[in-house]
């Protein structure tokens, strides 16, 4: 019988155990934020940092693992019922690391409603996918933004149109099942007309009592960057920070972007 994790304290199980997976909708949230852009593809990138096994001489493998999900899936995965899949795996055999990530892609594949990818690293193996974005970080205008800063226009007046990268490391939400903050890193790769800088971090820090799950947080900032700005090219990307071993970077566009596995320092 599944074991829901939701809400639940649940201790880390002992067994193979792919039904604790749990499944988040996506088009309930989406819905709630109306009528959606012309266009919005892109993926989940989840790094598993204790992604281990047993080998059929019942050694304990280990290995960092990097999940990609289409935002195309009818469903997420939620985090916690993912840390506890992961944790099954620990006292479970496999005869290879193929094997290995073939039944987890088929599980995680199965409650996405979906393929997906896995790739698999050695422990010492992150700093090959790791690298800070480079832009304009937003916070360090010592104007910053202010209470007035939410009553300006997005863009500048004008027809020019500029390419930018804006950074900002204070992206801040809940957890709607516990309450719990989520911290992350806001990149926003644009071009378009010149946005108000001001504007634009007052947006990113009205999330801070914001109760939402990252995939749809990270839709939110999208739909509205869109509205507001009607931009020609638009991606935006959330790395948060790592709970239980594992982290997401849901990245969102309105053109097709080739996933990446990279991370931040900071997750």
């Amino acid at each position: 019988m599944a074991v829901h994790a939701l809400g639940q304290k649940v201790a880390a199980p002992k067994r193979y155990a792919p039904d604790i997976l749990e499944a988040i909708s996506r088009r309930e949230g989406r819905e709630a934020l109306g009528p959606a852009p012309k266009s919005m593809v892109g993926h989940d990138c989840w790094h598993l940092y204790e992604l281990s096994w047993l080998n059929l001489r019942n050694e304990p493998q280990h290995c960092v693992g990097v999940l990609l999900v289409d935002s195309a899936s009818p469903a997420t995965i939620e985090s916690k019922s993912l840390k506890l899949y992961l944790n099954s795996l620990n006292f479970h055999c496999f005869a290879s690391e193929a094997q290995a990530c073939e039944v987890i892609c088929g599980d995680i594949g199965r409650v996405t409603q979906s393929d997906v990818s896995l790739t698999v690293l050695p422990p010492d193996g992150l700093g090959a996918i790791t690298r800070e974005p480079e832009g304009v970080l937003l916070e360090a205008d010592p104007q910053q933004s202010d209470h007035t800063s939410m009553q300006s226009p997005w863009c500048d007046s004008g027809d020019d149109i500029l390419d930018a990268t804006y950074v900002s490391h204070r992206l801040r939400s809940l957890c709607p099942v516990t309450a719990q903050p989520d911290w992350g890193t806001l990149v926003i790769d644009y071009r378009g007309r010149p946005i108000n800088h001001h504007r634009l971090l007052g947006f990113i820090e009205s999330f801070r009592e914001h109760q939402e799950f990252h995939e749809q947080c990270v839709e939110r900032c999208f739909y509205e960057v869109m509205k507001q700005t009607n931009a020609e090219s638009l991606r935006v990307s959330a790395f948060y920070q790592r709970r239980g071993g594992i982290d997401i970077t849901p990245v969102r566009s309105n053109h097709r972007v080739v996933p990446e596995l990279w991370r931040m320092g900071r997750q």
